[in-house]
């Protein structure tokens, strides 16, 4: 296997920098030199339009690029009337209203406030949901989309070495998020997990996404009820059942109070479940957990509907109304 660009060019500012790149050769100019990468770039321009239903009527004859301007990943200003402006999140996702922040900048700053804004979320791994986005008026443009056009030009002329590599980096990345459909689960990775979650979530609505603590962290799904004083938490292939304080109750106390109603609840619905190695009292405290809700075949390959249908059975308190996936 040749050396791959990208498998030393992995951080954001990277992937910043080949977007950067790649818009720029939509100027007409650059077809002279390369007709099959203008294409891909000037396609990669057109679609981003489609996306915001916005025609692009007349010919793109400049293509002018502003990086982290006012923290803003990239803006590239188009014939000097639209500005595209990409937020790129390779493994993090959007936080504290930054997308809604960057379009009232856009619209806002003098150098800026004068363009038509098209805010693109640009996005190559997975994440739980996208509804911050449909609120700032971001387009997504994720990995699938930048696939399918890489190798629509692909089949058609030899492709540049940059745009090669990054497809590859592309396909290669989504292999390992549908890895956990070709390995036995104790050989899944991280992407695996976000595989797995993310199809689970079409099935199961739910919240999920890497939880951070002092042992490592872990990628999580999680289920929570306004209505319940507990909720339900995959820490990959561990279920767990867990509560959060009440600051006018003593922990221990409330702690006892609520795995008693759950064990009583679990135990009359033949539903198996057994305490933690350790308790802990704490913010949150694990009360509960079950080992085994994942349903494998005899060769240790996951079986997804009978997994969903385990998860069923423990769910039903937590899905039919009022579900909170803070």
């Amino acid at each position: 296997m040749r050396p791959n660009l990208f498998d030393y060019a992995t951080s954001e500012l990277s992937q910043d920098a080949f977007l950067c790149w790649l818009l720029k050769w939509g100027e007409p100019q650059f077809s002279k030199t390369d007709q099959a990468l203008h294409d891909v770039a000037v396609q990669f321009i057109q679609r981003i339009f489609e996306a915001h239903k916005c025609n692009l009527d007349e010919k793109i004859e400049q293509v002018r690029i502003l990086r982290q301007f006012k923290k803003i990943d990239i803006l590239a200003v188009i014939n000097e009337t639209y500005i595209i402006l990409i937020e790129d999140k390779t493994y993090t996702s959007d936080h504290s209203d930054q997308l809604k922040r960057y379009v009232e900048i856009i619209k806002s700053e003098p150098a800026t406030q004068h363009f038509i804004p098209l805010p693109v979320y640009y996005k190559i791994t997975e994440q739980s949901n996208y509804e911050a986005l449909d609120e700032a008026g971001y387009q997504l443009f994720d990995r699938k989309q930048m696939i399918e056009l890489l190798e629509q030009h692909d089949r058609e002329v030899p492709m540049n070495v940059i745009l090669e590599d990054y497809l590859y980096h592309l396909k290669r990345l989504d292999s390992k998020i549908n890895s956990y459909k070709t390995l036995p689960v104790h050989a899944w990775n991280s992407f695996s997990w976000q595989g797995f979650y993310h199809d689970l979530q079409k099935k199961l609505k739910g919240s999920w996404g890497y939880v951070a603590n002092a042992k490592g962290g872990f990628w999580g799904f999680w289920w929570k009820n306004k209505k319940l004083n507990y909720y339900i938490q995959l820490e990959e292939a561990v279920l767990k059942i867990k509560i959060q304080s009440d600051k006018n109750l003593d922990p221990k106390v409330y702690r006892n109070q609520v795995m008693q109603e759950v064990f009583s609840y679990f135990k009359s619905n033949q539903l198996t479940i057994s305490e933690p190695k350790v308790l802990r009292t704490g913010k949150t405290m694990t009360i509960a957990q079950k080992e085994d809700y994942l349903r494998t075949s005899s060769d240790g390959f996951l079986d997804l509907e009978a997994t969903i249908q385990e998860l069923q059975r423990y769910l039903v308190p937590l899905l039919p109304v009022d579900v909170d996936e803070s």
